[in-house]
């Protein structure tokens, strides 16, 4: 069954965009909706009909939605552990809306991470993580391989006091492939997943990590990911955790001709760090600053 990986046509790119705006508009008007005492299910529900009435018809993952100490996955985390819980939203929590909705055989996948309540250590996090939608295209436009730029990032963020909390997402993934699958009437699951994109995901990774092929739709520090960068879009979403506060963001990278550049330039994280870098709120009332 095609997957389509790379040499995007113009007029696929600007969907990709317009859909990646579509996502991101959707988490953060459903946390500036946030009022407290919400239930991470309470609001899970909420993306998964908002994304339904907004045209997906599938989702790679189910929305997932953190709060508080969740955020930073502490312990042994598992991917149960990312499906929502009745843990409530309290003062000071931080909190992560994460998507990854399919519309019409197109893959984006969006994080947005806040703060409800001022939290100093959340504040901080935040322009921690924003250095590395500078350095991750930059090494790769140098030649660094995808690992390297992996391990580097991990090494980073404990350097800082962090821990590189995206290892213990599945396939320990800085970044993954963003995919335009086959437009079906009907869109399977598997364990939570569109069954469709994550079968094909499994697919190429295993055949990558046993030699067969450099391809694997996943970036990581492991062997598969030891080669320049391959062409084609793909999600970077570098996650940091310490204590009770996690925070993160997500969004499409393009890479052509090995020279990489961000699909969008203002998503709503790019806009939060001018508003923590001016010293004022980042929560979602305060982005109202439109594409």
């Amino acid at each position: 069954m095609f997957i389509k990986t790379c040499r995007f046509k113009d007029h696929e790119l600007t969907r990709f965009r317009d859909l990646q705006r579509r996502s991101f508009d959707i988490l953060e008007n459903t946390a500036a909706s946030l009022a407290g005492g919400e239930t991470e299910k309470q609001v899970a529900r909420d993306l998964v009909s908002q994304y339904r009435a907004a045209g997906a018809q599938s989702f790679f993952h189910l929305p997932v939605v953190l709060f508080g100490e969740r955020t930073a996955l502490p312990g042994d985390w598992t991917v149960g552990k990312f499906f929502p819980k009745a843990r409530q939203l309290e003062t000071g929590d931080s909190v992560i809306l994460d998507a990854a909705p399919i519309f019409s055989g197109f893959l984006v996948d969006t994080s947005y991470s806040f703060c409800f309540g001022d939290n100093e250590a959340h504040r901080k996090m935040m322009r921690h993580l924003a250095r590395y939608r500078e350095q991750v295209p930059a090494a790769i436009n140098s030649g660094t391989t995808f690992s390297e730029i992996a391990g580097s990032v991990q090494s980073s963020m404990r350097d800082a006091g962090y821990e590189p909390v995206h290892t213990k997402h599945p396939g320990e993934v800085l970044g993954h492939r963003a995919i335009k699958i086959p437009d079906l009437p009907v869109q399977p699951r598997l364990q939570g997943f569109d069954a469709i994109s994550l079968s094909w995901f499994r697919l190429k990774d295993s055949l990558a990590m046993r030699g067969l092929g450099r391809r694997s739709p996943l970036w990581n520090t492991k062997s598969a990911s030891d080669h320049a960068a391959h062409d084609g879009l793909w999600l970077v979403e570098p996650h940091a955790g310490q204590n009770e506060v996690g925070a993160k963001w997500e969004e499409i990278l393009l890479i052509e001709d090995g020279q990489a550049s961000w699909l969008d330039g203002r998503p709503p994280h790019v806009r939060q760090w001018e508003c923590i870098a001016a010293g004022g709120e980042y929560g979602p009332l305060a982005n109202t600053i439109r594409h």
